[in-house]
């Protein structure tokens, strides 16, 4: 480091110290006395040039030391302060929200790199899915979104959804009429169910909403609809909104039961099992009698892994270990001893 260099980096630090204090008057005065001793034991033994030099280097010393308690001084209490800082008020890391687990993954494109059955979603991620692929996620409550082929959609929360383009499915439970339902926005407007199993398919043009349990409000800003079970909702850019009927087991569903979360049999009764898969294929559970609802309610099922079955093939694995007999129809599913 040069001459140049050194006298930028005392500037600097000059400037960062601030108003420097004055020295006082005892400090001056104990230098000037102790210049003028060395001067007097200096005379008698050296020549003029010599005792200059000798002079001129304690006071040089002398004024280091000062230098030093009116610059460096300040600094460091400066430096001190920004330290103790730091250690006082240490800078918060945000925590993420998980807003969602992966439940499935079906199809072998792009997106199995990305997920797979156990990962977690945190709020503000996008999943795209390409041609054959579809995801389940796994929310709060045991509600459940399922995310079909060549959609985007971000996740805005474990409730609140964007959805771009393409369909989705969500199953709420059976938590009717609660306080804050699942909202689903679009460019068309805001989807909120109340208790329901429920589709939303969003295009540039249009917005379509199919019902299969429960209810499902629709709002803009200029118009609220609601689909009730058994009902499509269709709105148009520049048309008026159309409501048809569609029945819960149709095969418009169809999609929707090959991204059904596996059921857990562990510490589960054959009647819950039952119960989930009526309610994933969109039928009605009948018993033959009450001797034959309670031979379910008592029988632990069997049938081992559940995972990559859909619920018509889990239901069907599942009875087979059973002494049950079972029908299986378009609307219905009927057990008999």
């Amino acid at each position: 480091m040069n001459k140049d260099d050194d006298n930028d980096s005392l500037a600097r630090l000059m400037q960062l110290a601030g108003e420097r204090p004055g020295i006082s008057l005892n400090i001056e005065s104990r230098v000037r006395h102790r210049v003028e001793d060395e001067w007097r034991r200096s005379t008698s033994e050296h020549s003029g040039d010599e005792i200059y030099e000798k002079v001129h280097k304690t006071w040089r010393r002398t004024s280091l030391r000062s230098a030093i308690l009116r610059w460096v001084l300040p600094v460091g209490v400066a430096a001190t302060a920004i330290i103790a800082a730091f250690i006082m008020s240490p800078t918060e890391v945000p925590t993420v929200q998980i807003a969602a687990t992966v439940s499935r993954v079906v199809g072998d494109g792009a997106l199995t790199s990305i997920y797979s059955k156990g990962s977690e979603v945190p709020a503000g991620a996008t999943i795209r899915t390409g041609p054959d692929e579809g995801l389940s996620l796994l929310l709060a409550r045991s509600e459940s979104l399922r995310v079909d082929a060549n959609t985007e959609i971000r996740v805005d929360a474990a409730d609140r959804f964007t959805l771009l383009a393409g369909r989705v499915y969500a199953d709420t439970g059976q938590f009717i009429y609660r306080n804050g339902g699942m909202r689903i926005e679009t460019s068309f407007g805001t989807v909120t169910d109340v208790g329901t199993q429920f589709s939303v398919a969003a295009a540039e043009q249009s917005l379509e909403v199919a019902v299969r349990e429960g209810r499902v409000d629709v709002r803009n800003d200029t118009n609220e609809y609601a689909a009730r079970v058994g009902e499509r909702l269709i709105l148009d850019a520049g048309m008026p909104a159309s409501i048809s009927s569609l029945d819960v087991h149709d095969e418009y569903w169809d999609w929707v039961a090959d991204l059904a979360p596996s059921f857990d049999l562990n510490n589960r009764s054959l009647l819950d099992f039952l119960k989930w898969a009526a309610r994933e294929t969109g039928r009605e559970l009948e018993f033959e009698s009450d001797e034959t609802r309670m031979t379910a309610m008592r029988t632990d099922p069997r049938g081992g892994p559940l995972d990559g079955l859909t619920p018509d093939e889990a239901l069907v694995a599942v009875l087979a270990t059973t002494s049950l007999r079972y029908q299986i129809l378009d609307d219905k599913i009927i057990i008999a001893n």
